[in-house]
């Protein structure tokens, strides 16, 4: 088992967090700019509106810098942190209360830290905050409205920080899977070929002693152990064949996760209707998987299609289909190689295959096999 690229769900689920993170980042860009615009409409001198500005300013960057310093920099974080609290704090108690709204930089970065202490950092900066805006004379409604939407920015980065690292414990977990999966298969692998193998070795060794030590002196008995070794090496053989068509059966669900993946990769909407379980002998879910990679294979190479649907079900008769809304290949074509050797599989199973056009447009490619195997 391969390490794959990252599943879909995850990728999506990192950009849309990474979306929501710029997002405020621009909504906190734009409520800094409303208050500038706010500030400079106020009757204030040039020297105090141009040092407001440059401190609006710098706040602006540090709450950009904190977001994205290294975790493991912690002293870095601190010290910038630390900055942007005491500027977005200042520029509430110098400016007023319109400045309120660009302590969120602090709130946000607050929320973003690793730090367990981020709620308590959050709803101290919120509470600080509108103390402020009280003291500048404001109204408790103005105080409370400006106060939750400081808090509530803090608290969406929190969540969003939490997402983050649920993200990446699903990815570590995922790769800690699959390497004990790894590790578990050449393990079975290992027991499986040494209890079909050592043991005819082990009989082939004992016998070919044996037959050493009497051919001087027993021909018709060494001939006899002679057969013997032959008979236990070709038992072996056939034991360690069966085995490695075993090892080499393609799964049910390995098959549709990598036609799906492979269609999406074409630029193909696939679309898979299966039940959440099955319980399938070996030999049918080895052929309902050849069938959904013979059917997405022929799909990628000859369809030309936009999308298609895989329908699996497993109450007898189980069957494969792989219908899609393509032109398929040319007409009285020659099967290829994969639907000859997939029809024959059917065929040893009982089973049937139907290949063809569909009614409407589209091709199909079906196979029914009875549930138990004769």
């Amino acid at each position: 088992m391969s390490d794959r690229p990252e599943d879909g769900s995850a990728q999506r689920i990192t950009s849309v967090w990474s979306a929501r993170s710029w997002s405020r980042f621009i909504l906190m860009i734009v409520a800094t700019v409303f208050a500038s615009i706010v500030y400079v409409n106020g009757a204030h001198p040039a020297w105090a509106v141009a040092l407001t500005l440059g401190l609006a300013a710098l706040t602006a960057v540090l709450g950009v810098v904190t977001r994205v310093i290294p975790d493991d920099r912690e002293s870095h974080w601190l010290l910038a942190f630390g900055a942007l609290v005491v500027l977005a704090l200042g520029l509430v108690a110098w400016g007023g209360p319109e400045w309120a709204v660009n302590v969120a930089w602090a709130t946000s970065a607050a929320g973003w830290s690793r730090r367990k202490q981020r709620k308590p950092l959050i709803l101290g900066i919120g509470a600080v905050t509108g103390l402020l805006v009280l003291a500048h004379g404001a109204d408790a409604g103005q105080a409370v409205i400006l106060t939750a939407s400081v808090l509530l920015i803090g608290m969406f980065s929190a969540q969003a920080r939490r997402s983050a690292e649920l993200i990446d414990e699903l990815r570590d977990t995922r790769r800690e899977l699959a390497r004990l999966a790894v590790l578990e298969e050449r393990n079975r692998i290992a027991r499986d070929l040494h209890d079909l193998v050592g043991h005819s070795l082990s009989v082939v060794a004992v016998k070919t002693e044996l037959a050493r030590r009497l051919l001087p002196i027993d021909k018709e008995r060494t001939d006899a152990e002679l057969k013997d070794i032959d008979a236990t090496v070709r038992r072996a053989l056939s034991e360690v064949r069966q085995a490695v068509t075993s090892y080499r059966q393609p799964t049910l669900a390995a098959e549709l996760s990598s036609a799906v993946q492979a269609a999406e990769a074409a630029g193909i909407v696939c679309t898979v209707r299966a039940p959440d379980t099955w319980d399938l002998p070996v030999p049918v879910e080895g052929l309902l998987a050849w069938t959904v990679r013979e059917g997405i294979t022929n799909v990628l190479r000859h369809s030309g299609a936009s999308s298609c649907v895989i329908t699996v079900s497993a109450d007898p008769p189980v069957s494969v289909e792989v219908a899609d809304d393509g032109s398929g290949a040319p007409d009285g074509g020659h099967p290829g190689n994969g639907l000859i050797g997939l029809s024959e599989r059917a065929r040893a199973l009982g089973g049937s295959l139907t290949v063809g056009r569909r009614d409407g447009g589209g091709f199909l490619l079906r196979v029914e096999a009875p549930k138990e195997t004769r």
